[in-house]
């Protein structure tokens, strides 16, 4: 996931990540309202589907996916957990 990376370029990246993932967040707050998780529940969502995103990047063949769109399929993967997190709160909530 992080190879080539120094320590340092890693906890870069982290916390550029996490700062991106809590204004994305603080919007989703706005977009979902009731059916989200709040500012901070939406932004570890979202970095944990990010990460999910990048292991499932990491795993398909070399080739299958340009080496530019990497992060722009990982980003997907994570509003995709979010997408998917907030329907199973919908169906499951009491009416």
């Amino acid at each position: 996931m992080f190879a080539g990376l120094a320590s340092d370029e890693i906890w870069i990246f982290f916390a550029l990540s996490s700062a991106a993932a809590f204004f994305v967040g603080n919007a989703m707050n706005t977009l979902l309202g009731e059916q989200g998780f709040g500012v901070l529940g939406n932004m570890l969502v979202l970095l944990a589907g990010f990460a999910v995103g990048l292991q499932v990047v990491d795993y398909l063949p070399i080739g299958r996916i340009p080496q530019i769109m990497v992060i722009p399929a990982a980003a997907a993967g994570a509003f995709a957990l979010l997408f998917c997190l907030a329907v199973i709160k919908r169906l499951t909530r009491p009416t």
